[in-house]
């Protein structure tokens, strides 16, 4: 058996057997190596696998699922044991097979659990039910009644929802309970719920959240927080159900710990039992998600804090400089000390420093001296800021052809600009944004290619294809076009009055026949077949299933030159996202389909990305990644460029001018629908104690953003750049930006450390 190097830590935690076990592990510390290690271990171990026994690991994504299997096969193989006794699964996954499991010889059918594209269509429908029936209390949020405000709005108001929706079936609220409480909080003036129960977002909100659960009863299906909550409720009720489920699965491994939600950790609990063996990883000061899904760092702190479980850390960690880990830490320890506010003080972090590996470790450090800090204050973020990162990245990026690096940035609009400030450069990118301009650009592509395989005899389609794939530099529609001549150029497109005899040629000649006499050059002949070629290969392809044949036609795209893997990503999630759009709507056929398709060229749509980790993204040396700070959780980089670190993004207290993301409600909606819900169905307890509903938001968002800076601190190895303006330009509104307190923090440790 190959004998591991192993650290100190490492090897306290391998010593395990039984119980409950927490292990807070900080960035870059090998979590998924080490419970991979242990799995094997307790496998080889305490597992009967002939029995029929298995370590159940519980994991976030699908992708970790597939790492996990992948290194307890490697490991069970290097200790001479046959790849069985395991068991990997997503929550979802694992909530479908226990109802399975309960209702086996009863019942041979799933349930019908809807998809994220189905679930957005019933939620989408709910939210235009319940405008169309109520205009004036839905308007009566913006300032101002312009398609462009009405449109923001209508996006707004679906995400909210969403999040609301979450948050109530993770407390197991039902409709009619919320709806129900609302009512008698409105009729008791004196109860501590009734001025709660006056606000309009909470009752908006419940009636949305009534709406869509109506749409899924209509239709028979179930929602994935529906299928959890009904797992759960399966082992609470079925003792004897959840005693077989123990056999089965006797040790539980659960990974991500940090985002897990009120539902998981019922569901684990009971399956688990009362004396069961549990393990659970991750970092509660990686939490990024709290404000906008049911997830809260505070369960898995208090599961670390709880008599009954074990308690190990996995502190060390070989990713970044000594100089960044400080940072990291000196952030850390500044908001649990001195931070102004009580709570945020008090919720933010748990008092986990990161030490950097051991002497001799097989993953040494970068030394600091590789390694640079800087921070810089701009007058202006669109004037000066956002295109003088630009320029420093891109000149990095030559600098360095080696290295890997990053722009992270608050939001995706500030990203969209600053992804045309690199465009400006011609820098070479990945855009990882999501509804960014390069997911635009490929959905377009798919829409122009797929709306002429359903129409072949529509001149503005074949236009639209030459124009997407000009856009995407592909071969067949290459060409050193200026505007003028690009324009000339489809206007020759527009004038083939014989479609078929350009894409479907039965003679030599009959190509050229299609356009108009003694009009087109030798020059537009070539570049006309050249585009005919490339769509009688799609044209050959169009007998496929949709899946299939979006999938060709990304192959088709990208099949040429330099292939990046953030471009194949978003062309295969446009064709999962079409089988679903069919399987959900079976009479639709391609014109339908192209037309749904259209809404994401548009930017109407976005296409539901989770994050560039969640599909296997790795960064390219030279080449940078343009990311949000929240996506850029699982990831690392030589170097990164955090942006816009201003009192905006993160509030020094609650009395700060709290844009949020949304100023025109005065800070996150998303975060206060979900706190006025908690404060309607449990009173205070339901919120920071004596505080309201909107100060318990607010510090909840301040919190996460505060989590998103130390995530995109530890992104770096050996290069952090920080930077910040003075003003910003929002909605055509000029205004000045307070600096974020914690920037001086991590200046005066700058300078500190700089001795």
């Amino acid at each position: 058996m190959i004998q591991l190097q192993l650290r100190p830590a490492q090897a306290e935690i391998l010593k395990y057997e039984n119980g409950r076990l927490a292990i807070s592990a900080v960035p870059g510390s090998g979590k998924t190596f080490t419970l991979s290690l242990l799995a094997a271990q307790l496998i080889a171990n305490s597992i009967n696998v002939d029995a029929g026994e298995q370590i159940l690991i519980v994991t976030y994504l699908n992708a970790s699922v597939d790492t996990f299997r992948a290194r307890i096969r490697k490991r069970l193989d290097e200790m001479g044991l046959p790849a069985a006794g395991f068991d990997v699964r997503t929550l979802h996954s694992l909530a479908l097979e226990i109802v399975r499991l309960s209702s086996s010889g009863l019942d041979d059918s799933d349930p019908d659990v809807l998809d994220e594209v189905r679930s957005a269509n019933a939620l989408a429908i709910a939210v235009d039910g319940w405008i169309e029936t109520h205009p004036d209390e839905w308007h009566a949020f913006l300032p101002d009644n312009s398609p462009q405000m009405r449109a923001r709005w209508r996006q707004i108001t679906e995400r909210t929802a969403r999040a609301f929706i979450r948050t109530a079936k993770n407390e197991r609220y039902l409709p009619e309970d919320i709806l129900g409480r609302l009512e008698t909080g409105r009729l008791e003036t004196d109860s501590l719920q009734s001025p709660i129960s006056q606000s309009p977002l909470l009752h908006m909100m419940a009636g949305i959240y009534g709406r869509y659960q109506s749409i899924l009863t209509r239709q028979a299906t179930l929602d994935f927080d529906d299928l959890i909550w009904q797992a759960t409720n399966l082992i609470e009720q079925r003792p004897d159900f959840a005693a077989e489920l123990r056999r089965r699965w006797p040790y539980v491994l659960e990974d991500e710990a940090q985002d897990s939600v009120p539902l998981q950790e019922v569901l684990l609990e009971q399956l688990t039992g009362h004396d069961g063996n549990w393990v659970r990883v991750g970092d509660p000061n990686q939490a990024i998600t709290s404000t906008f899904t049911a997830a809260h760092p505070r369960f898995f702190n208090a599961f670390n804090d709880r008599p009954d479980v074990v308690s190990l850390p996995l502190p060390n960690s070989g990713r970044s400089a000594p100089l960044i880990i400080g940072a990291a830490n000196t952030l850390l320890h500044w908001v649990m000390d001195k931070h102004p506010v009580l709570e945020v003080r008090e919720n933010t972090f748990r008092r986990q420093d990161i030490l950097p590996t051991p002497p001799g470790d097989a993953q040494p450090n970068p030394p600091d001296s590789e390694a640079g800090i800087r921070i810089k204050v701009y007058k202006h973020r669109e004037d000066e800021e956002l295109p003088d990162i630009a320029r420093l990245a891109n000149a990095y990026a030559k600098k360095y052809p080696e290295r890997t690096l990053a722009i992270l940035v608050p939001t995706n609009q500030t990203g969209h600009t600053l992804a045309e400030h690199l465009d400006e450069l011609d820098a070479d990118y990945d855009n990882l944004l999501r509804g960014g301009t390069r997911e635009r650009e490929i959905a377009a592509a798919m829409h122009a290619i797929l709306a002429i395989l359903a129409d072949p005899l529509d001149t503005k389609a074949l236009v639209n294809v030459h124009a997407s794939l000009h856009a995407l530099e592909h071969p067949a529609a290459a060409a050193s076009f200026d505007e003028d001549g690009l324009s000339r150029f489809h206007t020759l497109l527009r004038s083939v009055y014989r479609p078929e005899d350009l894409l479907f040629p039965r003679t030599d000649g009959d190509a050229a026949r299609a356009l108009p006499a003694n009009v087109a050059s030798e020059m537009d002949l070539e570049l006309v077949e050249r585009l005919a070629e490339f769509l009688r290969r799609a044209f050959a392809l169009r007998p496929l299933p949709i899946d299939d044949l979006a999938l060709a036609l990304g192959d088709e795209l990208f099949a040429h030159g330099e292939v990046h893997e953030a471009d194949l990503a978003i062309a295969y999630q446009i064709a999962a996202v079409l089988r679903r759009w069919r399987d959900t709507q079976p009479d639709w056929r391609l014109p339908e389909l192209a037309a749904e398709l259209e809404s994401v060229a548009e930017g109407r749509r976005k296409l539901p990305v989770t994050t560039p980790a969640d599909i296997g993204y790795e960064p390219e040396p030279g080449r940078i990644t343009l990311t949000t700070q929240h996506s850029a959780k699982g990831l690392e980089w030589d170097a990164v460029f955090l942006v816009g670190i201003d009192g905006f993004w993160i509030p020094g207290n609650l009395d700060a001018s709290f844009l949020g993301v949304h100023d025109f409600l005065g800070g996150d909606p998303e975060a206060e629908a979900a706190a006025q819900l908690r404060f309607l169905m449990e009173g205070e307890s339901g919120l920071y104690d004596g505080r309201s509903a909107t100060e318990s938001a607010h510090i909840d968002i301040i919190s996460e953003r505060l989590r998103l800076l130390y995530v995109g601190i530890t992104r770096a190895r050996r290069y952090l750049h920080l930077s910040r303006s003075r003003a910003t330009r929002q909605y055509n509104k000029e205004r000045d930006a307070e600096p974020a307190t914690v920037m001086g923090v991590l200046y005066r440790y700058l300078k500190e450390a700089r001795g």
